[in-house]
Formats: C-alpha cells, structure tokens, sequence
C-alpha cells in the first residue's frame, strides 16, 4: 500500500453540500457531527477526483486512459451489472485552518490543537516521524508572531493573544504547512509568507464559534426563464471561504481483482493532484458561479 497526503487550498468559495437543511440555512455544506467542523466527504472528493481524469482524457492529454480511470477509480457508476472497487481509496479532507476575518491585517488564519493535532496523524500514517509536538489549548489565541498580542477581534469574537507563551511548535507547524501546502511558485508566496505570520491557534470552544459564524452565506433566488420573475426562493447556500486549508490521505491498494498498485499508479495521481507544483480542481457545487475551484497538492512532492 501507498498513502499520500493531499492539502486542498481554496481558490474560491466551495459548497460541498450537507443533505439536510441547518437551522436557517437551506443548502449548509459538510460538517462532522461531534465537532461541527467542516469537512469534504470522501466520496464526493473521489468523483471531483473521477471526472478530472476523465477530462483530462476528453481534452487528448496523453497521461491518463480510460483504463487507467476505471482500475484507479472502479467501474463506471450507473452501468448495472457487477462493478470492480478501483486501486485508490480516498479520505475527507478536514480542516487544518480556516480564515477569519480581523481589525488587523484584513484577516487570519485560524488552527485548534485538534485541527493540527489530525494533521499530525495524517503525517504519522504515511510515515513522516519528525513531527515535533502539537501546541496544546492557549487560554483563548497563541500567535506565530508578537505583533497580534493583545485583545484582538477575530471573526465575531474578542480574543486575548497571547504573545508571551512560547509559540516554537506553531511556528514549527505552520512552517511545515507552508512548504507542503503552498505552491513554491511566485503566484503563492505571498499567501504562504502570510499564513507563517498570520496563523492563530484558538482554544477548542473558540474555533467552533469561528468555523460556524465565519463561513460565507449567499441568499439567491431562481427566475422563470421567460419574464424574470422569481420562480423559486429565496434560500440561502452556505460556502467554505476562499483561502480555507483542508486535508486528507488517499491510499493506492491492491485491489479485488489482484492488480497490484505501481510506480505508474502513483506517477498518475501525481499528474493528476500536483502537476508542477499544484493543480486546480473543481470540488463541490455551483461550477457555473465560479464556486468550488480548489488547488491540490502532495504534501513532500515538488514539481515533477
């Protein structure tokens, strides 16, 4: 077996959608039940994952087949009859730190001992052991630098920043995030340079404040085609914000049918999910209004 580890850094806001109604939000994205956490489901990450192989099939690139995709992947849904599990298994991707807006420097980013403490298995369960510790629970905010000390606004809350507790593991984390999670690339560095100084680690109660009031809320209507007239609605979407950080661990196996994983396999997901550094994806709903648009990239791999 392979595992690899996969961060997901939004490009614009991105609806991966719960199957029931939230409170007064009709169309809520994924959340984990005991945490309320956002996460994108597996299954819905696999399909994003199907349909861009298939595309890029479509488009006569010369990397993927369609045999590749249905021994990756598994027989094509909706066809009847037996179907054959692919070689690749895919995780949800959970959050490792959401953006939230500030009186000071626009916006940070915000983390929780949990956020990184998953991450950290994550990185266990494909083999890195030089993790170092996990911050624990600040009282209410650590910062990575001195200069968010003090009472700070972050998202609907009032936070004290700590700026005199050691922030050396954070550093350590948030430094390491940046080189796996952020193209090495001149496009990215300024986001990157910014997630090193501007990330927060939020006591457990803070963060589910933050990821239930931070995310963005779109009400829309539907017209009637013909004279414009609201046909349905109003209802209100839910997104994850642009510039979220989300993680998950894919695993190649040997699947049902014997066909070992490979060298090949893996080379194809690597085209796939990283390119030259990161590649964009589609994941989750509302293509037509330019929603869901993500990067991914393999956590230890640069370009190819």
């Amino acid at each position: 077996m392979k595992d690899l580890l996969i961060y997901f850094y939004a490009e614009s806001p991105v609806h991966a959608g719960a199957s029931d109604t939230d409170g007064d939000v009709d169309l809520p994205i994924q959340r984990e039940g005991h945490s309320l956490y956002p996460t994108i489901f597996g299954q819905s990450l696999k399909g994003a994952f199907r349909q861009a192989a298939h595309d890029r099939v479509a488009s006569g690139g010369t990397d993927w087949s369609k045999a590749d995709i249905d021994t990756l992947f598994g027989s094509p849904p909706g066809k009847g009859g037996s179907t054959t599990p692919g070689l690749l298994m895919v995780g949800d991707a959970q959050l490792v730190a959401m953006p939230v807006p500030t009186l000071q420097k626009t916006f940070a980013w915000v983390t929780s001992e949990l956020a990184l403490g998953r991450l950290a298995r994550k990185y266990h369960a494909i083999g890195v052991q030089d993790l170092g510790g996990v911050p624990k629970n600040p009282a209410q905010a650590l910062p990575t630098r001195g200069e968010w000390g003090g009472e700070q606004t972050v998202g609907p809350l009032v936070l004290h920043v700590d700026c005199k507790a050691d922030p050396t593991e954070l550093r350590d984390w948030a430094e390491r995030i940046r080189e796996d999670a952020f193209d090495s690339g001149p496009t990215f560095n300024p986001f990157g340079s910014k997630f090193t100084e501007d990330l927060l680690l939020v006591n457990g109660d803070a963060m589910v404040a933050l990821v239930k009031e931070s995310t963005e809320v779109s009400v829309r209507v539907q017209l009637k085609q013909d004279d414009k007239v609201v046909d349905k609605g109003p209802f209100q979407s839910e997104y994850l914000p642009a510039e979220t950080l989300l993680a998950c661990t894919i695993t190649l196996c040997p699947s049902h049918s014997g066909v070992e994983a490979d060298r090949r396999h893996e080379e194809l997901l690597a085209s796939l999910l990283h390119d030259r550094g990161s590649a964009l994806h589609q994941i989750g709903g509302d293509e037509s209004l330019g929603k869901g648009l993500v990067w991914t990239r393999i956590a230890g791999r640069e370009g190819r």
